[in-house]
C-alpha cells in the first residue's frame, strides 16, 4: 500500500470516527485527535492533494454525523428515494468543502515548512474560520461544530468567554500541538511543549470563574412531551385530540410553578382555538397559579403572515415568533432556483414566515429567553435575550429527525447554549429528548425517547452576564482573524527580509 493510500485512509477513519465525539456517544477526546491527524497527513503534500485529503475527511465526518438529513427528506418530505439521496449527498458534499479549504490554505500558507508554531496557529484559525462561515453562508449549518462537545471536561471554562467557536480553537490547538510533539524537530518540540502547559495552566484558570449566579427564589418546572406522530400531528381531524391529551398530561402537575408544551403542541392557529381551547387552559392556569409557555402557529391578519411562535398564558399573554426558519422544512431556499423541488417534496409549514423582535418572554415575572427547534443552534442569537433573560427555554419537535443521532446532537447543542450563557436551559420536545440543562451543562432530569413523558424539575433564575454574551461570536473570530493575519504577515516579512 502506498504512502498516498495509507494518507487517504488515515483520513477518512478520523473523519468518521470523529462522528463518536458527539452524542450519543460523547467520546470528546476524539475532538483532540482526529483534526490532529489530519493535520499531521497533510505535512508536505501539494496544495491541490491537501485539499483532496481534507475534503475526504469531511465527506466521512459529515456521511457518518448527519446522514438523518436522507431520513428527514424521504421519510417527512416524501421525496422520491432517489431524489432524497441526491439531496442529502449534495449537503454532505457540500459541507466536506469546509475542511478541504482548511487544509489547502494550510499548505498554501506555509508551504513546506511544517510541524512548528505557525502552522499550528494558522490550522486552529483557518478550522475555526471555516466553522464560522459554515454557520451563515446560505442560511447556514452550525452542526457538529468541534466546541459543541466541550459542554464538559477540560475545555468547558471557555465556553462561557469565548462560544463553542473559541472551544473549537482550544481544542484544535491541543491536539495539533501534541502532533508537533510527535514528528518535529527538537527546537518545535520545546516551543510545543511550552504551548501546551499555557494552554494548561489557561484552562485551569479558567474554569476557576463562577460568571453567573442563582438569584434567591427556585421555580418548580414540568415540560410536558406529548409523543405525537408526524402523520397524527398534521391530520386536522386529530388536533382535538392532541390538545386535550397535553392538558390531560399537564393536570397531573397543577402543583408547579411553570409547565412547558413543545412545538406546534397546538398544532393550529391561536385565533381559531382562543375563545374554546386557549380559554380552558387559560381558566387552569387562573385557578391553580401556573404559566404556561405553549407552542402554536399565530396568524396576523395585518400582513397575512404565519408564524411558529410560542405562546405564554398565565399571569400575562404574551407571544414570541421564530426568526430562524428551517430551510426545507419551513420554507424553501433560493426559491427562484429551486422551485422545481416543490413538485417533488412535502414542506408542511412551506407557508411560515420569519418572526422580529428580541427573543423574550415572561414566565413567573421573569423574562426568559427564548428559542424554537433549530433556532438553539445559533449561539449568537440565543444571547440576544441576555443579560435580561433569568433563565433559558427551547421547544422543539425532534419528531422530524425520526431515530438518529439528531435529536442526540441537538440536546448536546443546547447544552453548550446553557454554559454559554451560565443559565438553565428547558427543553420541551414532541418525541423527545426534552432535558432540564443547568448552567454548567449537566443533565438534571431528561425523558424518555418515543414515549409519553413528563420532565420535572427544580431550578433557579441566574443573574450576571458571561463575557461569550456581551461579545457574541464577533468576540473570538476579531481575535482569531488578528492573530492569522498578524502571524502571517510577521513569517512573510522576516522571510523577506
Amino acid at each position: 500500500m502506498s504512502v498516498l493510500t495509507l494518507k487517504i485512509l488515515f483520513v477518512s477513519i478520523a473523519g468518521a470516527v470523529l462522528v463518536c465525539a458527539y452524542a450519543p456517544f460523547s467520546y470528546w477526546w476524539l475532538t483532540f485527535l482526529c483534526p490532529a491527524i489530519l493535520y499531521a497527513v497533510i505535512a508536505n503534500q501539494t496544495i491541490r492533494f491537501a485539499a483532496l485529503l481534507g475534503f475526504i475527511f469531511g465527506l466521512f465526518f459529515f456521511g457518518f454525523g448527519v446522514p438523518w438529513t436522507f431520513n428527514s427528506i424521504h421519510e417527512f418530505g416524501h421525496a422520491p428515494l432517489i431524489l432524497s439521496g441526491i439531496l442529502a449527498g449534495l449537503l454532505v458534499i457540500i459541507l466536506a468543502l469546509f475542511p478541504a479549504c482548511v487544509a489547502s490554505l494550510t499548505i498554501y500558507l506555509h508551504e513546506n515548512k511544517y510541524f512548528n508554531f505557525s502552522t499550528v496557529i494558522s490550522f486552529a484559525c483557518l478550522w475555526v474560520a471555516f466553522e464560522w462561515i459554515r454557520g451563515w453562508i446560505f442560511t447556514g449549518f452550525p452542526w457538529l461544530l468541534i466546541g459543541h462537545v466541550h459542554h464538559t471536561g477540560p475545555l468547558q471554562g471557555v465556553l462561557p468567554i469565548f462560544g463553542s467557536y473559541g472551544a473549537s480553537w482550544v481544542s484544535i490547538l491541543l491536539g495539533c500541538f501534541v502532533a508537533v510533539l510527535a514528528f518535529a524537530k527538537s527546537k518545535q518540540k520545546i516551543i510545543a511543549a511550552l504551548s501546551l502547559l499555557i494552554i494548561a495552566l489557561s484552562l485551569y484558570l479558567v474554569n476557576q470563574i463562577v460568571w453567573t449566579h442563582a438569584d434567591d427564589e427556585e421555580l418548580d418546572v414540568v415540560l410536558i412531551q406529548g409523543n405525537i406522530s408526524q402523520e397524527m400531528k398534521w391530520d386536522r381531524s386529530k388536533h382535538a385530540f392532541i390538545m386535550e391529551k397535553y392538558l390531560a398530561m399537564s393536570k397531573r402537575h397543577f402543583d408547579a410553578d411553570i409547565i412547558i408544551w413543545p412545538e406546534t403542541a397546538i398544532p393550529t392557529y391561536y385565533s381559531m382555538v382562543k375563545d374554546s381551547f386557549i380559554q380552558k387552559v387559560g381558566k387552569t392556569a387562573y385557578e391553580n397559579n401556573i404559566d404556561y409557555l405553549i407552542g402554536v402557529f399565530t396568524f396576523d391578519p395585518q400582513n397575512g403572515q404565519v408564524y411558529n411562535s410560542i405562546m405564554t398564558l398565565g399571569a400575562e399573554l404574551s407571544f414570541y415568533r421564530k426568526q430562524h426558519l428551517v430551510p426545507f422544512g419551513e420554507y424553501l431556499p433560493f426559491r427562484g432556483i429551486l422551485t422545481f423541488l416543490e413538485r417533488y417534496i412535502d414542506i408542511p409549514m412551506a407557508d411560515i414566515s420569519s418572526g422580529e423582535g428580541r427573543p423574550l418572554v415572561r414566565l413567573k415575572g421573569h423574562p426568559v429567553g427564548s428559542s424554537i427547534c433549530y433556532e438553539a443552534v445559533y449561539g449568537n442569537e440565543i444571547i440576544e435575550a441576555m443579560p435580561e433573560a433569568k433563565f433559558l427555554v427551547n421547544i422543539s419537535n425532534d419528531a422530524w429527525f425520526g431515530d438518529s443521532l439528531a435529536p442526540h446532537q441537538h440536546l448536546e447543542i443546547t447544552r453548550s447554549r446553557a454554559v454559554e450563557t451560565g443559565r438553565y436551559l428547558l427543553r420541551a420536545t414532541n418525541t423527545g429528548i426534552s432535558a432540564v440543562i443547568d448552567p454548567t451543562g449537566a443533565i438534571i432530569n431528561k425523558s424518555v425517547q418515543f414515549q409519553d413523558d413528563v420532565v420535572r424539575a427544580t431550578i433557579s433564575p441566574y443573574s450576571g452576564v458571561t463575557l461569550y454574551a456581551r461579545w457574541g461570536n464577533w468576540g473570538i473570530v476579531s481575535i482569531l482573524f488578528g492573530i492569522l493575519v498578524g502571524l502571517n504577515a510577521l513569517r512573510w516579512l522576516t522571510r523577506a527580509h
